[in-house]
């Protein structure tokens, strides 16, 4: 009897201590731009391997941005005539707009995702090699992340927002519940995805393959959630989002080395 109870005790602070590490988890990986970003400003030497997916960033981000602001411009007002009614249509109003919102940035992200495969992948595994060597990896535990694997990774993740993004745009016929579930569902897999594209660095470098890079995203849920929540909050802010964008690379890394 005693021992039952001991065990229900040793349970119940581990239940706790799970529900008190979550959320530092969480804020941990959101952190991780900010702390690349730090990293990079006691170690100058990383900059010359940033500054030019940087200017690639800047125009990325522009491009995006003013879809994104065209967009909102076109389709919110016309979206207003199909919620007349009273002051509970204006609160289903208010979910559906959100959703949507979410939805396009989710959409956006993909397309940002495919142009930063192509044209930032290879600039970025640089830099996060170098990250690595600096932080003491053996070269001889890195490996060469073929430029391919991860664009066919890229592009399954860039299907993978799309595909899920569209659902939560159906999800939302449903009245009241279903602007819900669909802005939840958006955010929530749109930024685990791109906490696990930031994740693939330093796990690309080690040459892992994405059973197994799921695998460790899914032990790291917290984290990998808070790096995607704080990538997607600065994809689309002009010019700074060009910086913490490339910090964030540096923070993965560095939040991956913490984790291990």
């Amino acid at each position: 009897m005693r021992e039952s109870e001991s065990n229900n005790r040793v349970k119940n602070v581990r239940r706790g201590d799970s529900l008190v590490s979550h959320p530092r988890s969480f804020l941990a990986g959101a952190a991780a731009p900010w702390n690349g970003l730090r990293f990079m400003s006691d170690n100058p030497g990383l900059w010359r391997y940033g500054l030019l997916p940087i200017a690639v960033n800047l125009l990325i981000t522009g491009l995006l941005l003013g879809l994104l602001i065209g967009g909102g411009f076109y389709f919110l007002p016309a979206m207003h005539d199909y919620f007349a009614g009273g002051w509970w249509w204006r609160i289903v109003e208010v979910f559906a707009v959100l959703a949507t919102i979410i939805a396009a940035v989710g959409l956006l992200l993909a397309v940002w995702l495919v142009l930063q495969a192509v044209l930032c992948g290879w600039f970025y595994d640089l830099l996060a090699r170098q990250v690595e060597l600096r932080l003491g990896t053996s070269p001889d535990e890195l490996k060469d992340a073929p430029i391919a694997v991860q664009a066919i990774d890229a592009l399954r993740a860039v299907g993978f927002i799309v595909v899920v993004n569209m659902g939560c745009l159906i999800v939302q016929i449903v009245p009241v519940v279903g602007s819900a579930l669909g802005l939840c569902g958006s955010y929530y897999f749109t930024c685990a995805t791109l906490g696990y594209e930031f994740f693939d660095y330093p796990l690309a470098l080690r040459g892992l393959r994405r059973r197994d890079k799921l695998a460790f995203v899914r032990r790291h849920r917290p984290s990998t959630l808070g790096l995607g929540t704080s990538v997607a909050l600065l994809a689309f802010v002009p010019v700074v989002s060009a910086v913490f964008l490339t910090t964030a690379v540096v923070g993965g890394v560095l939040l991956h080395k913490r984790l291990q």
